[in-house]
């Protein structure tokens, strides 16, 4: 084997070289920028030209569609390639098991109609809990509501893919008040379960634990089952993997970045990627360690941000590119008028722009109407810029990236609302405040190949931008401003 590896015009470096030439159950800890698709590709193409396998002994799974687009482009022979639910989709066709789908939607309308009959006394509960001091009605009106909502649909995934009943749910954590929202939630997940029952539907999760409980009545052909997103799988996604190794003998490669997992109000579980070598025997674990996208300097200011979590993987990331001023920050008195300030600036010196938000709304406080916003492009002049939330870049970047709302409110940046103590008490883990908050903004901050611009109130800047600034000054020294 060539010590020196190419996929298309990009050489493997010897971090990523590793990969290939191990042939054991492995975990490879990435970092932003540090190739991960490409070394997934490079040990795909070498099974192939070595003949080791066929393509059809292949299974390649990836988090979201979008990722699982991204693979398929880059690698041309006829492997499976699938997100964790058209896999359990696959099973089941081969099981000729038939079913429908349940859209997510009536999820949402059952915890809207538990909401809007309850009882007198389970209204004075929900509005002691969310310190709601208006009349119900107004309630039922209001944005609480709709986070409410939000908050009860969260928990009732975060349930359904750890595959948890009420009695696994640390109930001495929680207060009085808030195991007494706990029962309310629970039987809203019974009546969940039981409208899906009558319409003889299953949801996406359904999907994977029935496939999970009857893969072994199947043949598969797999002898190598790659992960991409590892850090983003949830416990029911785990034990789906765990009976196809059981059936297949396959090898089980993961590839991910802990500090990037940022899902877990769908149920993701971090422990699962930390702890990869308690679940399948003889796992070498390999780092990838060079990032192509950002400076040194950049990377070295996340990676002291990142490492605040005492649950993240230590890494040692080296970039051979070199920026005296990798963050730019940009306070705002009127923040119309700042951004198409620095939007013009920025247009001045590259087409490669992309603007980040921490919620889907924000954007539309900085728009005026000289923008022009469709899908996830921003037009100004004839000149467009990508827009998204921070969840939908990962994966993606640009030269100058963005970052709006850093301010310190409910839906800033952090945002308040998902670091509920509903959901943080159902961990075990010892995760800081704002654990998962912090990974987000470290992935926003990493998108960038030379800049990062972050803008917040001059008045009410987050606590994730105080604490940059305090990394800067005593690391680089110079805080440099958009004037």
């Amino acid at each position: 084997m060539q010590q020196n590896y190419k996929v298309g015009k990009f050489q493997l470096d010897d971090h990523q070289m590793q990969l290939l030439l191990n042939d054991t159950n492995s975990i490879v800890i990435a970092g932003a920028g540090s190739g991960k698709t490409l070394t997934i590709t490079g040990k795909v193409n070498y099974l192939l030209e070595e003949k080791i396998v066929k393509p059809e002994e292949i299974l390649i799974i990836s988090f979201t569609n979008a990722s699982v687009n991204d693979i398929k482009a880059k690698i041309t022979e006829n492997v499976y390639i699938f997100t964790f639910h058209k896999l359990a989709m696959f099973i089941l066709e081969k099981l000729n098991y038939n079913y429908q789908i349940c859209p997510e939607s009536i999820l949402y309308y059952t915890i809207e109609e538990a909401i809007n009959t309850c009882s007198n006394i389970e209204q004075k509960i929900i509005k002691k809990f969310l310190n709601y001091n208006a009349s119900f009605t107004n309630f039922l009106k209001s944005q609480e509501f709709t986070s409410f909502c939000k908050l009860i649909a969260t928990f009732i995934n975060l349930w359904k893919t750890n595959n948890l009943q009420f009695d696994d749910i640390p109930l001495n954590k929680y207060t009085k008040l808030e195991r007494k929202i706990l029962l309310f939630i629970f039987q809203i997940y019974q009546k969940y379960i039981m409208e899906k029952n009558s319409m003889q539907k299953l949801d996406f999760d359904d999907l994977i634990l029935i496939a999970t409980q009857n893969v072994k009545n199947i043949s598969l052909p797999f002898k190598y089952i790659i992960i991409d997103e590892f850090q983003d799988t949830s416990l029911i996604r785990l034990n789906l993997i765990k009976e196809i190794f059981k059936c297949t003998s396959s090898k089980v490669i993961v590839v991910g970045d802990d500090w990037q997992s940022i899902y877990r109000f769908s149920g993701c579980d971090l422990n699962l990627f930390i702890n990869f070598p308690q679940f399948f025997p003889n796992v070498n674990t390999i780092k990838l360690c060079n990032t192509y996208r950002n400076s040194q300097e950049l990377i070295n200011v996340a990676a002291t941000f990142i490492e605040k979590n005492p649950r993240q993987i230590t890494k040692d990331l080296v970039s051979n590119k070199h920026s005296e001023m990798p963050f730019i920050f940009v306070p705002y008195s009127n923040k119309k008028e700042t951004f198409k300030i620095l939007i013009i600036h920025l247009l001045n010196i590259s087409n490669d722009i992309m603007i980040l938000t921490r919620n889907n709304k924000d954007i539309y406080d900085y728009l005026d109407s000289d923008f022009k916003l469709e899908n996830n492009l921003i037009t100004y002049q004839d000149k467009t810029l990508k827009f998204y939330t921070v969840h939908k870049s990962k994966g993606l970047e640009a030269e100058y990236v963005v970052v709006l709302n850093c301010n310190d409110e409910t839906l800033g940046f952090p945002n308040k609302i998902e670091n509920n103590p509903l959901i943080q008490k159902l961990y075990s883990n010892n995760e800081i405040k704002f654990a998962e908050e912090r990974r987000l903004f470290y992935v926003a901050i990493t998108r960038c190949k030379e800049k990062t611009y972050l803008m917040y109130a001059k008045d009410n800047p987050s606590p994730f931008i105080i604490e940059i600034r305090k990394i800067i000054r005593k690391t680089m020294k110079h805080i440099s401003y958009f004037k």
